[in-house]
């Protein structure tokens, strides 16, 4: 055999311990990079071939007070720029389970033998579901706790209380899952929705592109064309929709966390690679001797440095083949949790070559990087400098150390505490690796706990920004005097208002409302909410400008959600805002933050009545309990529905506070636990380094703790040195956490919320993560120098001193 892949075989032998600890610190980092990227390739052509294979609308254009043909229809396929048309009807029912009513969206469908726009893919039961039955989205059967072929109450805008069977199942990949939004979805026929007691007919326009790639202005100037012919044909178009074309509604938001979570995994790779770094430098301290030895013979710099990197390359090698097959099995876990919460299907399970070709490169390059220079520095010392070298020079130890030895004078501290504390600070350069990989680890863990506390304050101030336990919006305007016969009868009411809502736009050139609204209704929703002042229901942060007062007129103020919507808006502007595609003008004169609401326009409830043409009449219930437990919102939910319905008041949906914070912290609750994940790697990665530099530190002080031995000291003495040395540097990097973790919560709370609700997480230290913390680094010190301290304490007297 080579004398050269002798020597490798022998330095990768010799210490098994340590090699499998570096194996097992960049296969982390790999498997970190292959589960993120891998379940990253998989959900993002995933979720595209699920959203596409729907065949989504590029617009939907609704009318009101009218119906579409089919010869019509026929008609449109043939316009210019259109690829297909369909037309559909959407309406707002509700579905009653165990008492109480929830929403529910039905879908009307033309023909569901052969659909061609925002098709809903058949799983199981009728094709076609009969009259008096529906099929249902196959993640409502977790709300509606009922199965197929049984029986549940609905109620539609105009009908009775009917009870419809649920005839089969079907996936609608474009729609959140049905228990994350706390809503229903039904598909029906029309003879079906006629059955429920509705007369509506089919009063909306569904078209696709003739060119798939067309962006959002181009849809905009054929939707425009479509309306305008229409018009001319006498319908009164009320509203176009067009979504981001070719983008899920959840896309965004998946693209954001999943970028995140990749480049934390690089960082855990990076860690790592700092830790082979490290070890490295700690084998040619052993070896110094060996290489001043081999340069003697006739090696020169560039041999030696190629017999090292040889060695990472075939540690990174084990440790990048380690990893890539278990981030395979891991990136299936990510992708299938992720696409439980996209209600998608994955069609394709395979996982894209290009990421183990990223995984390879990275787990190679990466760790060869940072080796590169302790390597190349120790390939190049001299051979007199490499016969004697006694270990830790007289500059490292002596200089800038004046205030150790100030220290060393306080005899109160302990002769172990003080004589730790020196060899802590020996060698700076490692030191600060040492504490930049706990302090990476501890940074991350705290970050992690710091976000899910300001998500969790977050979802606290829906009772902090809304005093009301329901809302209850009707589906047609009513008289005040039938509020108030309702609130009467009604015992533990505090308090009631009469608010009034409609669905809005800002106005451009047209005659109807342009919106960006998913077929769902509800993402990318834009509304006019008219509120009695003073209230007593909702105080909302002003960003800029003030709130609403009762003599205000033509006031509005803006949510930062609309404000978003048109970013150059100011405080003193004047803009329309379309109701019922009535335009109507208002001056801005306040910017508010309101969490978890769609784009929403706040103006006085006598200028909205006026605005609307409704004098005298609200479509929205905010009621406040008197006593605020979740217990008996149910029972007075349902007092306030019998009451509502005995005086003719049709309710298109009620959402009681308890069922509105449950829908928003199913959104995120999966990011909170991945950083926490992603936090626990990186602190492994960080305890590695902690035992790494330990171990380092034992073998340049052998013949130290041989003379230690020879005076005097026990074993037990030298291992209480050692695992002194470990703690401290343990706690040091506890400020250096903390310092760093305030940092990264603050961005990534601007990142989270600004993904979440466009409004970022306030910076908010979790208590309980810092103790946590700071119980994990103690303990996790202890653990990580227990090996180097025993080995320590084993070292002979001649052993020591015999030490080469």
């Amino acid at each position: 055999m080579n004398t050269r892949i002798k020597k490798i075989f022998r330095d990768l032998t010799t210490d098994i311990p340590k090699n499998l600890m570096l194996i097992s610190a960049m296969m982390i980092g790999v498997f970190g990079i292959g589960a993120v990227l891998g379940g990253y390739a998989v959900l993002e052509r995933e979720m595209a071939k699920n959203y596409l294979s729907t065949n989504p609308a590029a617009a939907t254009i609704k009318a009101e007070g009218t119906f579409f043909t089919r010869e019509l229809i026929d008609s449109l396929r043939k316009f210019d720029g259109v690829r297909d048309v369909e037309r559909h009807a959407t309406i707002s029912a509700r579905m009653k389970i165990g008492g109480d009513w929830y929403p529910l969206l039905l879908f009307v469908i033309d023909d569901f033998s052969v659909p061609r726009t925002n098709i809903a893919f058949w799983q199981s039961g009728a094709a076609t579901p009969p009259l008096g039955s529906m099929l249902v989205e196959r993640t409502v059967y977790r709300v509606i706790q009922a199965s197929e072929g049984t029986e549940i109450v609905i109620k539609t805008p105009n009908g009775k209380q009917k009870a419809i069977r649920i005839s089969g199942t079907v996936h609608d990949p474009s729609l959140a899952p049905a228990w994350q939004e706390q809503t229903g979805y039904g598909y029906i026929t029309l003879s079906t929705l006629h059955w429920l007691g509705e007369i509506q007919e089919f009063d909306e326009l569904r078209f696709t592109a003739a060119q798939p790639e067309i962006e959002r202005e181009d849809i905009g100037r054929t939707a425009k064309k479509i309306a305008a012919w229409l018009t001319r044909k006498g319908f009164a178009i009320h509203e176009v929709q067009i979504p981001p074309p070719r983008k899920h509604p959840h896309q965004g938001q998946m693209n954001a966390v999943l970028s995140l979570f990749t480049i934390f995994s690089f960082m855990v790779l990076v860690l790592s690679s700092i830790l082979v770094a490290s070890s490295f430098a700690t084998l040619m301290v052993k070896q110094i001797r060996e290489i001043g030895v081999m340069k003697t013979i006739g090696a020169n710099s560039r041999q030696i440095a190629g017999l090292y990197l040889l060695m990472v390359v075939l540690l990174s090698i084990i440790a990048t083949g380690m990893g890539i097959v278990l981030s395979r099995f891991a990136a299936a876990v990510l992708y299938s949790n992720i696409s439980v919460l996209l209600n998608l299907r994955i069609f394709d399970p395979s996982i894209p070559w290009w990421v183990m070709g990223v995984q390879a490169a990275a787990g190679l390059l990466i760790p060869l990087a940072a080796v590169a220079f302790p390597v190349l520095r120790g390939s190049r010392i001299t051979v007199r400098k490499a016969i004697d070298n006694y270990g830790i020079s007289t500059a490292t130890t002596s200089s800038g150390n004046a205030w150790l030895a100030t220290i060393s004078q306080w005899t109160m501290m302990g002769e172990t505490f003080v004589l730790s504390l020196r060899n802590t600070f020996r060698d700076r350069s490692r030191l600060m690796l040492t504490l930049g990989l706990l302090s990476a680890g501890g940074a991350m863990f705290m970050t992690s706990m710091n976000v899910s506390k300001a998500w969790d304050n977050s979802l606290g101030k829906i009772t902090q920004q809304r005093f009301y336990d329901l809302d209850v919006r009707l589906h047609h305007f009513v008289p005040t005097v039938n509020a108030d016969s309702v609130i009467k009868g009604i015992t533990g009411i505090r308090s009631a208002e009469r608010w009034g809502y409609s669905s809005t736009s800002y106005v451009l050139d047209v005659p109807y409302d342009i919106v960006q609204t998913y077929p769902d209704k509800g993402h990318g929703s834009f509304q006019i909410v008219g509120v009695p002042l003073p209230t007593s229901m909702i105080s909302l942060p002003i960003i800029e400008g003030r709130w609403l007062n009762a003599k205000d007129s033509g006031a509005v103020v803006l949510n930062h959600i609309a404000h978003a919507l048109s970013p150059s808006l100011k405080i003193g502007d004047s803009i329309r805002l379309s109701i019922d595609a009535k335009p109507t003008s208002w001056k801005i004169v306040g910017f508010a933050e309101d969490l978890y609401s769609p784009a929403t326009a706040y103006v006085s409830m006598p200028a909205f009545q006026s605005a609307a043409c409704v004098p005298d009449r609200f479509n929205m219930l905010k009621l406040a309990f008197a006593g605020r437990e979740n217990a008996g919102i149910a029972e007075k939910t349902r007092l306030i529905e019998e009451a509502l319905a005995m005086n003719n008041v049709s309710v298109q949906q009620n959402i009681s506070a308890v069922l509105f914070r449950n829908a928003i912290s199913e959104h995120m609750g999966v990011l909170v636990n991945s950083l926490l994940a992603m936090a626990i790697l990186m602190a492994l990665v960080g305890a590695l380094g902690l035992t790494s530099t330990m171990s380092m530190n034992i073998l340049e002080r052998k013949r130290e703790i041989g003379v230690m031995r020879a005076i005097g000291a026990s074993p037990k003495t030298i291992s209480n040195l050692v695992l002194v040395e470990g703690l401290i540097a343990g706690i040091m990097s506890i400020f250096f956490a903390f310092f760093f973790s305030l940092i990264l919560s603050f961005y990534l709370g601007e990142f989270i919320g600004s993904m979440a609700f466009r409004s970022p997480l306030s910076l908010t230290v979790s208590q309980p993560g810092i103790f946590l913390w700071i119980i994990i680094i103690l303990f996790g010190s202890l653990a990580a120098t227990y090996f180097p301290a025993r080995s320590a304490s084993r070292i002979t007297t001649r052993e020591a001193l015999a030490y080469e």
